[in-house]
């Protein structure tokens, strides 16, 4: 079983709809999208219940609990526990390439006691890994700009406009400390129990680190294939972005610096 997730906040409500369009436009085997919507939200405490649109394919699901961004994936992998089950989770301000969930899936499948991400980084620690070789980023500026070259010239002369190839964003395949959600990780719902939901203040503003340590602390490697590409913005990325905010009265450096530091202390990880 496949299975995309992810989730979505009022202001982006109207913007969302580029996203999962891009979703319900996947080739291969895909079971089911899901969106899911809390029935009160953290950071809005005035939303009245309203519910955006969605293409035909997509479920929304209704969580009784807002657990931040970590909401696209927790609340899908404890419904899936016990099932043979691969599942996708996502950010709502992207466009995914048609093959990408095919691409990821395929991918993990491979590697089924693993996540698989299309980005990931390193935390910049001082650390001894043991999981090697270490992913390594591309940093082909000319290949990038030479190929969005070639599709413009190839659109014009054959008059069939399509979507700019994205930058590269893994030259190397290897393993990473952190998965980046907005290119899409692919997990086994069995990968999180029930401490993935104790999610302390501040912390559940910053779903990468938070997810990424609770795998390290279950010795879950996070892997990145070579070779594809980063999705495209939409206009819901200018909308109440979590980078930009403040929460508890934590930045994002900070709140990613606590979560580290957390992880440490409680899991004996990234240390």
């Amino acid at each position: 079983m496949r299975v995309i997730s992810l989730t979505t906040i009022p202001p982006r409500f109207e913007a969302v709809g580029a996203t999962l369009k891009s979703l319900v436009s996947q080739t291969g085997q895909i079971d089911e999208i899901r969106l899911y919507v809390p029935r009160r939200y953290r950071r809005f405490p005035d939303y009245g219940g309203e519910l955006p649109d969605v293409p035909a394919g997509v479920t929304i699901v209704r969580s009784d609990d807002d657990l931040g961004p970590a909401s696209k994936v927790l609340f899908a992998a404890h419904s899936l526990r016990g099932r043979d089950a691969q599942l996708l989770f996502c950010d709502d301000d992207r466009l995914y390439r048609h093959d990408w969930a095919a691409t990821l899936f395929d991918a993990q499948s491979d590697r089924p006691d693993e996540c698989v991400a299309l980005f990931g980084k390193d935390l910049r620690l001082g650390l001894k890994r043991s999981l090697l070789p270490r992913a390594v980023r591309d940093k082909g500026k000319f290949d990038h700009r030479f190929a969005r070259f070639k599709h413009g010239l190839a659109s014009i002369l054959t008059n069939t406009p399509g979507p700019r190839p994205g930058r590269v964003v893994v030259s190397r395949a290897g393993y990473a400390d952190v998965l980046t959600g907005f290119g899409g990780a692919v997990v086994r719902p069995h990968f999180f129990d029930d401490s993935a939901f104790d999610i302390p203040s501040i912390l559940w503003a910053v779903d990468d680190y938070w997810l990424s340590g609770l795998l390290a602390a279950k010795s879950i490697g996070i892997w990145l294939p070579a070779g594809l590409e980063q999705p495209g913005w939409t206009d819901a990325n200018e909308l109440d972005a979590l980078v930009d905010a403040t929460i508890d009265g934590a930045g994002r450096t900070e709140a990613n610096a606590r979560c580290i530091r957390y992880m440490q202390d409680h899991f004996g990880v990234w240390k």
